[in-house]
């Protein structure tokens, strides 16, 4: 009668231990009360139109000189801006999901982050002034175009989606040209600018995510 109360006792207790072991991965696969799931975020994908650079006269006489032209000098512009963004993007939103101690993978998350933006940035002449030897031209660059982001599962099942007006950010940023008379360089402000309302949008977008990707909320979602 003991042996079979033994057995019994070790029977229950290896029943025990594989459901509680079974409880503990299940709430380390999703997240459970005290894990926050892993996150894989895909890179931005970026739609930008930018203005012409045209401050720079030299640039562009090199450029003509071997075989180049305005459309290649503005490709070269799409890609320094759309670095400018991705980079931007990374270092606001990491810095975020690194404060809340979300766990970053590169694929296989519990959880996916999927970015598109189309963008227009748009240079505004607001004068253009004569002062002695160079011409003194001065605006505003603006960003037009639309944010689109999406929380999924593994499944592709989206669960929190939300589509944000860049126009509504009514970021403006100041830009000038000083164009030489004797065809010295010209001294030209406009990408800085474009960088800082650039910078500007991708901390405010980052901020209206904010919400959605707290550790709390990742783990609700995960539960889901």
């Amino acid at each position: 009668m003991r042996t079979h109360g033994i057995r019994r006792l070790v029977a229950a207790g290896i029943v025990s231990l594989a459901l509680s072991t079974n409880t503990n991965a299940q709430n380390s696969f999703w997240g459970g009360d005290d894990h926050t799931p892993s996150l894989a975020i895909v890179p931005t994908e970026i739609q930008l139109d930018v203005p012409m650079p045209v401050g720079d006269m030299q640039l562009m006489l090199a450029l003509a000189s071997n075989g180049g032209g305005l459309a290649d000098l503005k490709q070269d512009a799409i890609r320094n801006y759309t670095q400018h963004i991705h980079s931007e993007m990374a270092r606001v939103l990491y810095a975020y999901l690194d404060d809340e101690k979300v766990p970053l993978v590169a694929e296989n998350g519990l959880l996916q982050l999927q970015n598109n933006l189309n963008l227009k940035v748009i240079k505004h002449l607001s004068a253009m002034k004569p002062r002695g030897d160079h011409d003194l031209e001065q605006g505003t660059v603006t960003l037009q175009g639309e944010f689109r982001y999406i929380l999924s599962n593994r499944s592709g099942t989206a669960l929190r989606e939300q589509r944000i007006t860049i126009g509504d950010m009514n970021i403006n940023e100041k830009y000038q040209v000083r164009t030489y008379h004797d065809n010295r360089a010209s001294e030209d402000s406009t990408e800085a600018a474009i960088k800082q309302a650039l910078t500007e949008m991708v901390e405010e977008l980052v901020e209206a995510m904010e919400d959605n990707l707290e550790a709390d909320e990742l783990r609700d979602m995960a539960a889901l």
